[in-house]
């Protein structure tokens, strides 16, 4: 019991103190009603790369070594500084820095010089730049001083603390949620690049390097999927306020980088057996029975049946009727891409982000 006024006054003083401390710790939140949030008007997300790539967040591109996931970004980066067109959609001119940080002035000069790349003042490179928190201010300073609207840091483990470990959540979200605030309270589009671990996943995503902590900060995650020495990939895009999609792409040789590709995101990665199935029924118009396709390929009819049974009930083709299969996801028609030479001649530089066919596929990993 109180006997005193001397407790009363301190139980008083400490009623005031938690009020305060209450009071203050709600101010830092905000608390909208199911009401008044259905009342409220946003705008439509703007893009950067139309329906892709949004104009302020974080993104991250994750592929395995050799992939050419550098020369995507590089095709990506030359689109927007120059606002063009990349991969059938358009981009939105945007002042453009490129991160890298695991080549030298030389040898990013040579990369663009073989993917007929022509920067200008509007696609900026650094090639050092300043580990850890410093290295984080300081993009800050450069977005500032500079006007960009996109930041592409290749790799993004060349700005992290020296003992911070890639595979640990806390420590990549401790990692990637400053440079998303950073990305968020500035109005830019930042997108880190890291790598695929080398073992096979179900789901692509776990196949990234982080990929929990990644999830939990990324707007947008791209992963590129390519077999080394393979002219096909797969681009899987996932985020926040984008649909899902895949896109097939070619790899080009002359000039350097990627193109889309004629053949569907479920074909590429199939086995020969298959995808001579899907070509041999393409060329009978679509749809066909397996003693068609066994017909046109030379194989017992059984053999063919089954594989045919089999990609049936893996999604990779549909029964329509008894015996009657068709492709399940019909390949689009790919729009004309212009050549290099042609660009020339009319006067551009040849980064349309697409480019030609032909040429042997190089094997140096340091190309891509």
């Amino acid at each position: 019991m109180l006997n005193t006024s001397d407790d009363f006054e301190t139980l008083v003083e400490q009623g005031k103190a938690e009020e305060t401390a209450r009071n203050e710790r709600l101010s830092k939140v905000s608390i909208t009603s199911g009401a008044e949030l259905m009342q409220k008007s946003f705008p439509e997300p703007r893009y950067l790369w139309n329906s892709v790539l949004p104009d302020s967040g974080l993104a991250v591109m994750a592929a395995s070594k050799a992939a050419g996931k550098t020369l995507l970004l590089l095709q990506l980066a030359s689109a927007i500084s120059k606002g063009r067109d990349f991969l059938g959609l358009p981009t939105k001119l945007t002042k453009t820095l490129f991160l890298e940080l695991e080549l030298s002035e030389r040898r990013t000069q040579q990369r663009l010089l073989k993917m007929g790349i022509v920067a200008d003042r509007m696609l900026s490179f650094a090639n050092k730049w300043t580990p850890g928190d410093e290295g984080l201010k300081t993009i800050t300073d450069a977005i500032k001083e500079h006007d960009y609207g996109l930041v592409i840091v290749d790799v993004m483990q060349m700005l992290w603390p020296m003992d911070a470990d890639p595979n640990s959540y806390q420590d990549v979200y401790s990692v990637l949620s400053p440079l998303r605030q950073i990305a968020n309270d500035l109005g830019v589009m930042i997108v880190l690049v890291t790598h695929r671990r080398k073992m096979q996943t179900d789901d692509y995503l776990d196949g990234v390097i982080g990929s929990v902590g990644i999830a939990a900060n990324a707007d947008v995650l791209f992963s590129l999927i390519r077999t080394r020495g393979e002219q096909e990939a797969v681009l899987h895009i996932d985020g926040n306020d984008i649909e899902s999609k895949k896109i097939a792409l070619r790899f080009n040789v002359d000039p350097l980088g990627f193109c889309l590709s004629s053949t569907s995101p479920e074909e590429i990665g199939l086995t020969p057996e298959r995808r001579e199935i899907i070509e041999a029924i393409r060329s009978l118009g679509g749809t066909a029975k397996p003693g068609q396709v066994a017909s046109v390929l030379s194989k017992e009819r059984s053999n063919v049946g089954h594989a045919m049974q089999t990609m049936a009930e893996h999604g990779i083709l549909e029964i329509i009727g008894t015996g009657i299969y068709t492709l399940k996801n019909p390949i689009p028609t790919v729009p004309t891409i212009p050549t290099l030479e042609a660009d020339r001649k009319t006067g551009n530089d040849g980064n349309t982000g697409n480019g030609t066919l032909g040429g042997n596929i190089p094997t140096d990993g340091e190309l891509f």
